[in-house]
């Protein structure tokens, strides 16, 4: 008979490998977009000298010590850049299983396994895994899954247990760091306890008073540190002036359900979706993006008695989505900014499914068919979604391929054009760079970059440049 261990053992053997397979064409990817200004030619990653002199200026400073380190050992060679992000995601995966073992029953032990496996093949996360700049999101999001594991590991040790907490309060400085959405971790941890470990009154207070406080003090000193920080101010005033707050909640209560069909449809993916912005409550489809929002989080509320891991997996979602939600950006929706939220929605759906398997299973005088017939299913579907992390990871191999994907699903939408036709020059296609351009040019009047590219064109082509 296979032990526990033997079998815990197997399974991450096996989530290694087919993480591996489906990311193994993503390190052939080259540079994309915030690539050449935010590592390649940013002068204060250039050297340790260099990024130490600039730290009282800088934002998300463990961010900008992976790219130092990138550059110092691999130069302009991209592959060693995705090799980095895939072990953040490698990681990141290997942790939610380990997390996810600790929340689980003897009915449910194939929940961790697949809530992990989706996690780490789905190809929603091309864009933070492929694209060597959503680093940004994946070595938050190992940082702070890293911190829940070492919290879960306190509550349950009690000769260790300060050793444990206090790198989770490491971890958790570590992640904000990386990335500023990492302020919801104490948030995380009081939705584990109410929900996972069933606290209520007393026993909540008393974790909240020996366990909670210190990483809500690290958030207080993480908020004044940025309310000091001149780059973090002048961040925020742009951001606030981008458009109005109600009218930015609304553009992002649809962007949410938007982002949530991505999740059944991921072939509409797009490194930069076209999305409207909204005013109005009557607008359609707002009123039904609303609804079906309203109603998840119903179910959720509904299935906290019964089912506490899927109620738990869907108040992840919403947590981890707040904070994008909330301040306004320039982009509606950005698919990296999923990355954390999407092991809630992935692990309510596996606990969903394992549910309906098991009743299926009661109802019908052969239950191991009905296993059978899930796994297949499943099985089927992961390869599926393999399959297609595959062929999007083909996408980011150069600045063509990446925007012509781009434009052909946002062809109303200036930047893709701009950028296409970028690629175009960068080929000495200058027809096509230069139609690009104008295209660019026509759809936002506004836009200087487009009308300046434009206008270099025509002069290269010319010969006066």
């Amino acid at each position: 008979m296979i032990s526990a261990s033997a079998r815990q053992g197997s399974r991450l053997l096996l989530l290694v490998v087919l993480a591996g397979l489906t990311y193994a064409n993503a390190w052939h990817g080259g540079f994309q977009f915030d690539d050449f200004s935010a590592i390649l030619e940013n002068p204060h990653v250039a050297d340790t000298g260099a990024f130490t002199g600039h730290l009282d200026h800088m934002v998300r400073p463990v961010l900008y010590a992976t790219f130092l380190f990138d550059r110092a050992v691999y130069g302009m060679n991209a592959t060693g850049y995705h090799l980095l992000n895939f072990l953040f995601h490698l990681g990141s995966g290997i942790l939610v299983y380990c997390i996810l073992t600790r929340a689980v029953t003897e009915g449910s032990q194939q929940v961790p396994f697949w809530t992990a496996l989706l996690f780490l093949v789905h190809p929603i996360h091309t864009e933070t895994v492929t694209y060597i700049s959503g680093r940004a999101s994946g070595l938050m999001a190992f940082l702070y899954f890293l911190a829940l594991f070492l919290y879960i590991k306190a509550s349950e040790s009690r000769d260790a247990g300060k050793i444990y907490l206090s790198g989770a309060v490491v971890a958790g400085l570590l992640s904000i760091g990386s990335k500023e959405t990492a302020v919801t971790l104490p948030m995380a941890f009081l939705l584990w306890d109410v929900l996972i470990r069933r606290l209520r009154g007393p026993s909540l207070r008393a974790v909240f008073r020996s366990s909670h406080l210190p990483f809500w003090i690290l958030l207080l000193f993480a908020a004044g540190w940025a309310w000091s920080h001149p780059r973090y101010t002048y961040l925020a005033q742009f951001s606030f002036q981008l458009r109005p707050l109600w009218d930015n909640v609304l553009s992002e209560a649809h962007a949410v359900a938007y982002a949530l069909l991505l999740f059944f449809r991921p072939w509409k993916q797009n490194f930069d979706h076209d999305l409207s912005e909204f005013h109005s409550l009557s607008q359609w489809p707002l009123p039904f993006d609303m609804l079906a929002l309203g109603a998840l989080i119903a179910v959720a509320a509904g299935m906290a008695h019964r089912l506490p891991l899927a109620s738990f997996g869907i108040g992840w979602f919403f947590l981890q989505i707040l904070p994008t939600s909330l301040i306004p950006r320039a982009d509606l929706l950005s698919e990296r900014n999923l990355y954390l939220a999407s092991v809630g929605l992935f692990l309510a759906l596996v606990v969903v499914s394992a549910t309906l398997s098991a009743r299926c299973g009661k109802m019908v005088k052969n239950p191991r068919l009905v296993g059978s017939v899930g796994a297949s299913m499943a099985s089927v579907l992961v390869v599926g979604l393999c399959l297609m992390t595959v062929q999007r990871n083909t996408l980011y191999r150069d600045q063509l391929s990446l925007w012509s994907d781009a434009v052909s699903k946002s062809p109303k939408k200036a930047r893709p054009h701009n950028n296409l036709g970028h690629a175009y020059a960068v080929h000495g296609d200058w027809d096509r760079a230069i139609e690009e351009f104008r295209t660019a040019a026509q759809l936002d009047p506004g836009y200087v970059l487009a009308q300046e590219n434009l206008r270099n064109a025509y002069l290269h082509r010319a010969g006066r440049q």
